[in-house]
């Protein structure tokens, strides 16, 4: 069924992280397409969780913001949250689209068999979970297992929205050629600039977990000959599982480390930005990343990033913003050691660079046409009958 042309859209969202929330990079890059998107013609209601969101922020009640209308829903097991599924499933008639994050949050899977057997378009996020190392790390069984289920009771009937070539390609590889894929970036909405001079110490920022290869990033920091001679300290910011933060802590000591790694746990708002702009640059070792938001907040503070091969970020080297390199300790030891070596006139210039390179290619305000684009490619019954003719 198509909506009525002169009323907008009517959007669900049901996702498990939304801003103020710092919980994870979709509680930013859904918010922004959210906010910005034209009410006129999409008219946004998210159902979200509560992870990462302050105490103060209230729960359980429904609220306007920039956004829409939204409500943070109190998950008291993080994954499986009943009520969330709940509130989701009694706003479902009354929208004509749902979009929804994460192939594998369970609240996701029953909204999405609700929408489908109420004829809902459904347009759905992977956030990368399809990608290699992401699939593979836990639960490839159970997740394979999903994989076969949706597509025997979904088809061609979901639009999958990927960030970037390489997630399209995996999307692609696990739910057939012909998927129906809209490829959009995650764009940002660019911070205040904070004015100040780069300390000595790098850092890496986001969750401490095995597929983002902080491990190789330490062993690298051991080999890295600029990193001992410069005096440089490594700052991780984030929070992860304990079992697995506990190991990483144990290597930096293993490692001899401890002196030059600090733990900062989760940092937001202000002090985030301000940790962003006085870092020497950035490192994302990450075994792999369907997009890696903190790239582009790290360069809209004027800081380089070193990425590695497993992320989509190969312009950086083409841009001369950063590095993108193999995520092997020799290679990222390597990396560490070129970004030091640089001169003075010419690491400034690849600081003047980076938020320029942000500011014209992933402003969300200048590309949230992309956005509308997607959900009239939602409701285009010839691209659904198309693909699944193909």
């Amino acid at each position: 069924m198509t909506p009525n042309p002169k009323s907008p859209i009517r959007v669900l969202y049901v996702v498990q992280v939304f801003y103020p929330s710092q919980g994870g990079g979709p509680a930013n890059s859904v918010y922004w397409v959210a906010k910005h998107i034209d009410k006129a013609k999409v008219l946004p209601i998210i159902v979200s969780g509560d992870k990462g969101l302050d105490p103060s922020v209230e729960r359980d009640m429904w609220a306007s913001s920039e956004a829409g209308a939204v409500i943070y829903v109190r998950n008291r097991v993080e994954r499986m949250s009943l009520r969330q599924t709940w509130v989701a499933l009694k706003k479902l008639p009354g929208v004509d689209a749902i979009n929804l994050s994460s192939l594998f949050y369970p609240p996701s899977l029953f909204i999405g068999i609700a929408a489908r057997l109420l004829g809902k378009k459904i347009l759905w996020s992977t956030r990368g979970e399809v990608d290699g190392p992401a699939f593979n790390i836990s639960g490839r069984r159970k997740k394979a297992i999903v994989v076969s289920l949706f597509k025997l009771f979904f088809g061609r009937r979901v639009l999958f929205h990927s960030t970037s070539d390489s997630e399209t390609r995996n999307i692609r590889k696990k739910f057939g050629a012909h998927a129906r894929v809209v490829e959009i970036p995650n764009y940002i909405e660019l911070p205040l600039e904070v004015e100040t001079a780069p300390g000595n110490y790098c850092l890496y920022i986001g969750r401490i977990h095995e597929k983002k290869g902080i491990e190789k990033l330490l062993r690298a920091l051991l080999i890295s000959t600029g990193f001992w001679a410069s005096g440089l300290h490594l700052k991780i910011a984030g929070v992860g599982q304990r079992g697995f933060e506990d190991k990483i802590r144990s290597l930096v000591v293993e490692l001899e480390l401890q002196d030059r790694v600090e733990f900062l746990g989760q940092v937001v708002g202000a002090a985030k930005q301000e940790l962003l702009a006085a870092a020497r640059f950035t490192i994302m070792p990450s075994e792999a990343e369907n997009f890696g938001l903190v790239v582009l907040e790290s360069l809209a503070q004027n800081t380089p990033v070193i990425a590695s091969t497993g992320t989509p970020w190969a312009s950086l080297g083409e841009e001369k913003v950063g590095l993108w390199v193999d995520n092997s300790p020799e290679s990222l030891a390597l990396a560490i050691d070129n970004m030091l070596s640089l001169d003075g006139d010419e690491y400034k210039r690849y600081r003047l660079r980076a938020r320029e390179f942000v500011e014209q290619r992933f402003a969300i305000a200048d590309h949230i046409d992309e956005w509308h684009e997607a959900y009239d490619l939602l409701f285009d019954d010839r691209d659904e009958r198309s693909t699944r003719s193909a």
